[in-house]
């Protein structure tokens, strides 16, 4: 966590109470300090603990300073006060977060800091227009052949003897029969069938790509010679 006022680039969410320099009120109404810095945790981005000046000008000049978690106040804008709630005549309960500011930070008041930022890829998805499929039909004119059995009538002449001694028509005149004769002649007709259907639908398919590109970061250049700091500890390289 790091205090609010070391950290040029953060600022309180507009529209969110800054209770930077409010009155530390006890269960009495009495004051017990003022508020004068705040605790980020800078990777949830959220105020975790408030920097009391217990009995002092304000500027963090008191005698005694302590951290108190926020879940321990109630901040009250109409009045620009911070309750505390869990602090007594004596001073704040067992149980209570409240702790020595100097004694849990080792904050050193005239230390500057310096940022490192790197980018991130941020990869989104938009729909865009790939085209489009177009389903029709034509006529096409195929010659086909099919088999087809006809009948016809022909004459079938046979001519044979008869018996003896019949007697024929004296007269001898010219005569002649006819036999009709027919056959059957093939007739065309065609008519429409449906044969097949062709269902048209779409359907979402899932594809992994991968996206490559160039992020950039900045990194701490340290002079190994001088006094650095690692965590809360302060080390000297040798």
């Amino acid at each position: 966590m790091r205090p609010l006022s070391e950290l040029g680039n953060y600022k309180i969410e507009q529209g969110d109470a800054d209770p930077r320099g409010w009155k530390v009120v006890g269960p009495k109404g009495h004051q017990i300090g003022t508020v004068v810095d705040l605790l980020v945790d800078t990777q949830a981005m959220k105020v975790r603990e408030l920097i009391i000046d217990l009995h002092g000008d304000g500027n963090g000049a008191g005698a005694s300073m302590v951290s108190l978690g926020v879940d321990e106040v109630d901040l009250r804008s109409n009045t620009r006060e911070v309750f505390a709630t869990r602090y007594a005549d004596s001073g704040f309960a067992t149980g209570s977060t409240a702790r020595p500011y100097a004694a849990a930070t080792g904050i050193n008041r005239d230390q500057s800091t310096l940022t490192r930022s790197e980018e991130e890829l941020e990869v989104g998805k938009r729909e865009v227009n790939r085209g489009e499929v177009r389903i029709g039909k034509h006529v096409e004119t195929e010659h086909v052949s099919t088999p087809v059995t006809k009948r016809r009538e022909e004459v079938v002449i046979e001519r044979r003897p008869v018996e003896a001694g019949a007697r024929g028509d004296a007269s001898f005149r010219d005569d002649e029969i006819r036999i009709p004769l027919t056959e059957e002649e093939v007739v065309v007709d065609k008519r429409a069938v449906v044969k097949e259907e062709l269902v048209v639908g779409k359907r979402v398919v899932e594809e992994q790509e991968v996206v490559e590109a160039d992020v950039r970061r900045e990194e701490f250049d340290i002079d190994r010679s001088v006094e650095i700091r690692s965590g809360e500890e302060f080390t000297r390289k040798r």
